[in-house]
Formats: structure tokens, sequence, C-alpha cells
């Protein structure tokens, strides 16, 4: 009986992604349950566009109340929200290029 050799390697195992959690939301402050909810299962890196998105309208949402509001103490709490939602965006974007940087790489 002969034994033939394996002349190509098996292809590496897929490395394993990261993945969204079933996470709820929207409950206004435990005055009822929670009506929406992040699926689980979806792409880290295809929420992580979502979440740059959201981020980007929440900005600039802010910053139009930034520029109308009159009264200092709310105009410093809007501004601190912004100062925050900047922050939170920067954070999102280098999140995701830098995971499109680790796949375009291999």
């Amino acid at each position: 009986m002969t034994t033939m050799k394996k002349i190509v390697p098996d292809p590496p195992a897929p490395s394993p992604r990261a993945v969204t959690v079933h996470t709820r939301f929207a409950g206004c402050d435990g005055h009822h349950p929670p009506l929406f909810a992040v699926r689980a299962g979806a792409d880290v890196d295809k929420a992580l566009v979502h979440l740059t998105v959201l981020l980007r309208s929440a900005y600039e949402t802010n910053l139009q109340a930034c520029d109308v509001v009159k009264d200092n103490h709310l105009a410093g709490i809007l501004w601190a929200t912004q100062h925050a939602l900047e922050a939170s965006r920067a954070l999102a974007e280098s999140m995701a290029s830098g995971i499109s940087l680790m796949q375009a790489s291999g």
C-alpha cells in the first residue's frame, strides 16, 4: 500500500473576528424596559463605521445648539459635551482606521 504525501499545506485557520454582543438601550433611565438593542454578531469594524456616523450626527446637532444658546451655564455644558463628542468621534475613527490597516496588511 502506497501512502501519498500531501504537497499543498492546509490553509491557516481563519482568525477569530470581533463581533458585537446583544446590548439593550433606550430605557429612559429605568422608567420602562429598553426599546432598542444592538444586535449580537455584527462585525465590530462595521459597527464602528455606524458609531462614527452617529457621533458625527450628535456632534453637528450639539454644535448647532452651542451656536444659539445664550445662557452661560448651559453654554458651558454644551461645549463640554461638544469636546467629549469630538474626542469620542476621533477615537472611533482611529479604531476603525486601525482595523482597516490590519485587515489590509493581512
